[in-house]
């Protein structure tokens, strides 16, 4: 379970089986819906639910455009490798199709032909995002 959201002082939260004051999104969506349904202002939901107002801003932005979704933890880092271009795509999945290496093997093969270091799970991030690796 995630870390409990400090400052969460809303009465709903703090008293209800249900409600549970450590899950972030179903902070958040109280937050909300205490703020446009409620009519409650801003600064006050954000100080009982213990956001800033520019994590409600965000989270109403995500919740618009994503539904419920939007406000559940999102994995935080990069999105792709920053070193792996096209080419190299290319050859990953050449040598994963053609000889079945493993990201180990193809890793090693690509210190010799580009002169560049990946990391086995680099690889393998790359052969899983292309269907050739099981998640």
């Amino acid at each position: 379970m995630e870390k409990e959201s400090k400052g969460v002082t809303d009465n709903v939260l703090q008293t209800s089986d249900f409600f549970n004051p450590r899950d972030k999104g179903q902070v958040k969506y109280e937050m909300l819906r205490a703020h446009l349904y409620e009519g409650r202002f801003v600064t006050r939901v954000c100080r009982e639910f213990g956001y800033s107002r520019e994590s409600f801003y965000k989270a109403l932005e995500s919740f618009r455009e994503e539904g419920l979704s939007g406000l559940a933890l999102k994995r935080t880092g990069k999105k792709k490798p920053d070193k792996v271009t096209p080419e190299i795509i290319g050859y990953v999945i050449y040598q994963k199709a053609k000889f079945d290496l493993s990201g180990a093997a193809i890793a090693r093969k690509i210190v010799n032909k580009f002169d560049l270091k990946l990391h086995k799970r680099t690889v393998e991030r790359i052969l899983r995002h292309y269907g050739l690796l099981e998640p």
